[in-house]
C-alpha cells in the first residue's frame, strides 16, 4: 500500500471513530451493562443500555466507510480494522445481545474486547496519521480536474507472474485507450498515478470528462454482472429444491441471450453520447473498438477485477456557475453516483456474464 494512499485512508478512518465516538458510545453501553448486571431489578440501566446502543447504531448506519472502495477495503484488511467500522461493527454489537440474552456476562466481557480494540485502533491511527505528517508524507488527494481510476488485477489471475502482470497492462492500456478518444477525438497515453503491489492495483489519471464515460461503462456491466448473478442463485436454489434438470434447462439459455445484446446497446448509448469528436471516417472503427473494450472490461469483472473510480467531491456552486452548463460538474457528478453503484459488488468466484476465455488467457 503507498504511503500517501495510506495516510488518506489512516485520516479519514480516524475521522469516522471522531464522528461517530465509537470508543466513548461503546464505553457508556459497557457502563450501563455492568450496572444493569449488578442491580437488574434497576429497569433505568436497561434503559440506559439500550439508549447508548441505539445512538451507536444511528451513528453507525450509512457510514462511509460501507462505500468505500474495493482497494480501501483492501487496505482496511490489511490494517485489520475492517470489522471495527460501519454496519461490520452494528452486525457485532447486536450479535452479541442476541447470542447473550441470558448470559449478561458474557456479552459484556465480549462488548470489552471490542472496546479494547476499537481503543487500540484509534490510538495507533492518530499515531500513524501524526507520524506521516512529521516526516512530511503528503495525503493522495485529487486535483480539481482529476479522476482516478484504479484496476485491481487478481493474482490467481496472471498466477503471480511478472510477464503475465505485464502482458495484463499491455491490454489494459489496448481496453480503456478507445475511451479517451470517444470522448476528446484524440488518444492519449494512460498516465500512471500510482502502482500497489499488495493486490496488483493500477491506478491511472484521467480527465473527469474521460472518467465519466468510463464509469458509466464500467456501471452498466456491473449492473448486468449483478443481473445474471442474481438467475444464477436462482438456479442454485430451484436445484436445491430438487426441480428436475430439464425443466431449468431453459434458465442458462435466457441469460446468455441477455449478454451480447446489452454490451451492444451500451456501445451504440457510449458514441451517442460521448462520440461528438469522432471524424465521421472513423466512427465505425470506434464502435467496433468499443464493442471489443467492453467485452474485455466485462470478462474481466466476471473473472474477479475490481475496477474503482475515484473524484474529488464538488464544491459549492456560485449563483454564475448554477446558471451555465459545467460539463466538468456535470462530469464529476456521474463518476460520484456510478462510483457508489459499482463499490457494492459481491462476486461469485466463478464467470457468470457467458464470456468466451479472454484471447490472451490460453498463453498465462
Amino acid at each position: 500500500m503507498n504511503t500517501t494512499k495510506l495516510h488518506l485512508i489512516a485520516k479519514d478512518l480516524l475521522s469516522e471513530l471522531k464522528r461517530v465516538g465509537t470508543v466513548s458510545l461503546i464505553q457508556q453501553a459497557i457502563q450501563s451493562l455492568q450496572q444493569h448486571i449488578s442491580q437488574p431489578q434497576q429497569p433505568t440501566f436497561q434503559q440506559q443500555l439500550t439508549t447508548h446502543l441505539n445512538n451507536l447504531y444511528q451513528k453507525l448506519e450509512n457510514s462511509p466507510v460501507d462505500d468505500y472502495s474495493p482497494a480501501w477495503r483492501d487496505a482496511m484488511d490489511e490494517l485489520r480494522v475492517f470489522n471495527e467500522f460501519g454496519s461490520k461493527l452494528e452486525k457485532r454489537i447486536k450479535s452479541i445481545f442476541e447470542r447473550n440474552q441470558i448470559t449478561l456476562q458474557s456479552a459484556l466481557e465480549e462488548l470489552q474486547k471490542i472496546h479494547q480494540e476499537i481503543t487500540g485502533t484509534e490510538n495507533n491511527l492518530t499515531g500513524l496519521v501524526t507520524g506521516l505528517e512529521y516526516f512530511g508524507v503528503g495525503e493522495d488527494k485529487l486535483n480539481i480536474d482529476e479522476c482516478e481510476i484504479g484496476v485491481i488485477v487478481p493474482r490467481a489471475y496472471v498466477k503471480d507472474n511478472l510477464k503475465n502482470f505485464g502482458s495484463e497492462l499491455i491490454e489494459l492500456e489496448k481496453t480503456l485507450i478507445v475511451f479517451s478518444e470517444l470522448v476528446t477525438g484524440q488518444r492519449e497515453p494512460l498516465k500512471i498515478r500510482q502502482i500497489s503491489s499488495s493486490e496488483l492495483s493500477v491506478f491511472l489519471e484521467y480527465s473527469p470528462e474521460i472518467g465519466a464515460c468510463v464509469a458509466v461503462a464500467v456501471e452498466r456491466i456491473v449492473a448486468l454482472y449483478k443481473q445474471l448473478l442474481e438467475i444464477k442463485k436462482l438456479k442454485k436454489e430451484l436445484i436445491k429444491q430438487e426441480v428436475p434438470e430439464e425443466q431449468l434447462a431453459g434458465i442458462d439459455s435466457h441469460a446468455e441471450s441477455i449478454v451480447s445484446p446489452k454490451l451492444e446497446e451500451l456501445a451504440n448509448e457510449l458514441l451517442e453520447k460521448y462520440g461528438n469528436h469522432i471524424n465521421e471516417n472513423r466512427t465505425n472503427e470506434v464502435l467496433t473498438e468499443i464493442r471489443h473494450s467492453l467485452n474485455k472490461l466485462a470478462n474481466r469483472i466476471d473473472r474477479g477485477f475490481n475496477i474503482e473510480l475515484r473524484v474529488s467531491p464538488l464544491e459549492e456552486e456560485t449563483d454564475d456557475e448554477a446558471q451555465t452548463d459545467n460539463p466538468n460538474r456535470s462530469a464529476v457528478q456521474q463518476i460520484i453516483e456510478s462510483a457508489s453503484k459499482i463499490t457494492h459488488l459481491e462476486q461469485s468466484g466463478d464467470p457468470v456474464l457467458f464470456l468466451p476465455d479472454d484471447e490472451n488467457q490460453s498463453n498465462k
